[in-house]
């Protein structure tokens, strides 16, 4: 899979340093889909480059592609990609998004088979489970952090946890990229209250189970990523500490957002 990586991320950053940074030399083409998101000219350029790339490739060639910009059935094995997630923070030009695919031979998340891979263009910042790493033990901290969406903070979807004296909330971008930084242990837990796509969390997801935190859906421990979509309180946490942060926000069960 080296390869593969190493080959996105050079043609994306040749794209994205003609559009950001001191040598940019036109704008980033954006669009409105439907539900009024936004697609850019980014996100279809990476759909394509790893769509290709992994008809060439020898393992995953038979994998259906179920991506963003390019879904039909919803079957595995399968290759699940968010090509940009986080496309309004691209957009803006912060270093908030990520590259987020997951190669899923079965849609159970700690199957050792599967194999996911974070990218964030901006910072070259890169995770996969092919990658060493030494767990972690538990530390003594006072107050546990955790990264939430931009856009459900400043709706104020989380102001009344901001006096909880045990947590620590901080707005971030992308759930993909925040999950890699969980991955990675810059935060303690992750919460999202609006839906997702499996496309936006498979990666992630895996990432997370393989350093031991778990993906909970209305405290419920989700162990299969065998459905499209993921609604209400979603939350990924380590077993030491997902009793009190389930508590914490047990009134959000059920409770979707937008």
């Amino acid at each position: 899979m080296k390869n593969m990586q190493n080959e996105v991320i050079l043609e994306l950053t040749k794209k994205l340093s003609k559009l950001f940074g001191p040598n940019a030399s036109s704008n980033i083409q954006v669009d409105l889909k439907d539900d009024k998101s936004f697609v850019t000219e980014i996100d279809l350029f990476v759909s394509n480059l790893v769509k290709q790339k992994l008809l060439e490739h020898p393992k995953y060639s038979q994998y259906a592609f179920f991506c963003e910009e390019d879904f039909q059935e919803y079957v595995f094995p399968c290759a699940i990609l968010d090509p940009i997630d986080g496309t309004r923070e691209l957009v803006k030009g912060r270093p908030e998004c990520a590259v987020s695919l997951a190669l899923m031979k079965t849609p159970v998340i700690d199957d050792p088979s599967n194999f996911a891979w974070l990218y964030n263009p901006f910072s070259g910042f890169t995770l996969d489970t092919e990658m060493p790493f030494v767990p972690t033990t538990d530390k003594s901290i006072q107050k546990i952090l955790t990264f939430v969406s931009r856009s459900e903070f400043h709706k104020g979807h989380f102001d009344k946890y901001l006096d909880n004296p045990q947590i620590d909330i901080t707005p971030r971008g992308s759930i993909a990229f925040k999950l890699g930084l969980l991955a990675s242990g810059a935060c303690d837990f992750i919460i999202s209250l609006a839906p997702k796509n499996v496309w936006d969390i498979a990666a992630g997801t895996i990432l997370c189970a393989q350093r031991g935190f778990h993906f909970y859906e209305n405290g419920k421990r989700v162990t299969t990523l065998d459905r499209q979509n993921y609604k209400g309180a979603l939350i990924w946490a380590p077993d030491s500490l997902a009793p009190i942060i389930l508590k914490a926000f047990e009134s959000e069960f059920e409770n979707e957002k937008e």
